[in-house]
């Protein structure tokens, strides 16, 4: 009775394996045949994007990034210098004005800028 008991294991074993090994060779022959197959490629021309414009003015306060587009300014970035921190006044359309304020304002005096859109382009003036 225990040698019939042995054989009875011994095949569910190996009906077992065989069947995990036909079922991961059946995955692996069906991803191995799509390797090298063409792909088709669909390229789509992009539309036109409006063009965008950007400047940067730095000075001993800080730097201003500015961007023009359609004729109208925008504040991409203004980053201060240590010493001092910033304050947005005005973001645009038509002028965009970045006070760049001293944290001591007996060694640093404040400095204003002002950023316009002229052809296209930021263009920058301390006030």
């Amino acid at each position: 009775m225990a040698g019939r008991r042995l054989w009875v294991i011994a095949a569910v074993w190996l009906l077992t394996v065989a069947a995990a090994s036909t079922v991961t060779w059946t995955v692996i022959a069906s991803a191995g045949a799509r390797v090298g197959n063409p792909v088709r490629l669909v390229t789509t021309t992009p539309s036109a994007v409006p063009t965008e414009s950007q400047a940067t003015w730095t000075g001993k306060a800080g730097r201003l990034t500015a961007a023009c587009s359609d004729g109208s300014v925008a504040l991409v970035s203004a980053v201060p210098e240590v010493g001092f921190w910033v304050k947005v006044y005005d973001r645009g359309p038509r002028t965009l004005r970045v006070d760049f304020e001293s944290t001591d304002a007996d060694d640093n005096p404040e400095v204003k800028v002002f950023a316009t859109c002229r052809n296209g382009s930021p263009v920058f003036q301390r006030g």
